[in-house]
């Protein structure tokens, strides 16, 4: 398999750089790409892979009695000191404070009128606003106003929409849980762990919490229909996969994508048989408590990235730098033997819109 570029659609054939400078998360290892990424909408809560891409987790879906349009209901919040949110009319007027959130509260026509936001203008990741190009659009044509900047969460600057449901990510550098108490004094507030559930079941989630569970359905739908017709159109080169992101800081580190990454859940739906990183060379996961990554130095990118294959993802032109200089990646057999492809800078997070710019780059990589 040759190697391959990004699908070409308008996000993807703007030009991209590192991804520094997107959260303020600062791990261990991988400081300057975890500074930029946080995986998002990842494995399912059950932490199955072969089903997780292809539909959204019921396991972790809200009260099935509050699916038939009826208010109040109540859903699951992923908000430890309480299980359940009880709201007792359709939200109208919506915050997100969560950039990666508010891509699928979009996707299922949620009135969200605020988002938190990433640095502006990084090329091939964010737009003006700080807004992600693979949902900036439905961004626009809805009107969303920027609430404020990651970095600096402000409760004072949620309240000013007056809104009737704030969403809240429980984990990664757009949370904002250290205000959380703050939030609830302004409206109710949804706290959703994308760190242990699929992107789909975020997608029903917030489909159910705003009265848009047919749009998040629908939505759902689209994607499995569109998977089904990629698997079909592919050739899944023999051997096993690595899936992994390169460190954006020229130290040849990288994060291996685990079974609890929805980017791997994909690629295994396709039917695409991952490597499994030796357990001699695994670092401590990162982000908490979250699985869907394993940490690799650059010395031991090659004896954890054991895959005939490598998928690499979220890659700008920094990532592709370094695999053509660094010899943790030059000297590798993937390499050697051409069987490299490069996903979009935007798919580091999966939501409907970003999910779709990765099935596109696999069926353009690994058609015929």
């Amino acid at each position: 398999m040759s190697t391959s570029s990004p699908a070409s659609s308008p996000a993807t054939r703007r030009p991209r750089r590192g991804l520094d400078l997107l959260l303020p998360v600062v791990p261990a290892l991988l400081v300057a790409v975890l500074l930029a990424v946080g995986l998002s909408a990842c494995g399912s809560g059950s932490g199955g892979s072969d089903e997780a891409s292809g539909s959204a987790g019921t396991d972790q879906a809200v009260d099935p009695a509050s699916a038939d349009g009826d208010w109040p209901r109540t859903v699951q919040t992923d908000d430890d000191t309480d299980a359940e949110l009880t709201l007792d009319a359709q939200p109208e007027t919506i915050v997100s404070t969560s950039v990666t959130l508010t891509g699928s509260l979009l996707a299922v026509g949620a009135p969200v009128v605020a988002s938190g936001a990433t640095a502006p203008d990084q090329e091939g990741l964010s737009d003006s606003n700080g807004f992600f190009l693979q949902w900036s659009d439905a961004a626009q044509e809805q009107g969303v106003e920027v609430a404020y900047e990651n970095s600096a969460p402000e409760a004072e600057s949620v309240a000013q929409y007056s809104p009737d449901l704030i969403v809240v990510a429980k984990t990664g550098g757009d949370s904002a849980m250290d205000i959380i108490d703050q939030l609830r004094d302004v409206a109710p507030v949804l706290v959703v762990d994308y760190g242990t559930r699929s992107w789909q079941d975020v997608t029903t989630l917030l489909g159910e919490a705003t009265g848009q569970e047919e749009q998040a359905e629908e939505v759902v739908s689209d994607f499995d229909s569109k998977v089904a017709q990629a698997k079909e159109s592919i050739t899944v080169p023999g051997g096993d996969t690595s899936a992994f992101i390169v460190a954006s800081d020229d130290s040849g580190d990288a994060m291996v994508l685990t079974q609890e990454s929805p980017q791997v859940q994909l690629l295994t739906e396709l039917g695409f048989t991952m490597a499994t990183v030796p357990a001699d060379v695994q670092g401590e996961e990162s982000m908490g408590e979250r699985g869907d990554i394993i940490e690799l130095s650059g010395e031991n990118v090659q004896k954890g990235l054991v895959g005939e294959n490598w998928v690499v993802v979220a890659a700008d032109q920094a990532t592709r730098d370094t695999m053509d200089s660094n010899e943790a990646y030059t000297t590798a057999a993937p390499v050697r033997d051409d069987k490299v492809s490069y996903m979009p800078s935007t798919t580091f997070r999966l939501d409907y819109y970003s999910a779709q710019e990765m099935l596109d780059a696999l069926t353009e990589s690994y058609s015929g």
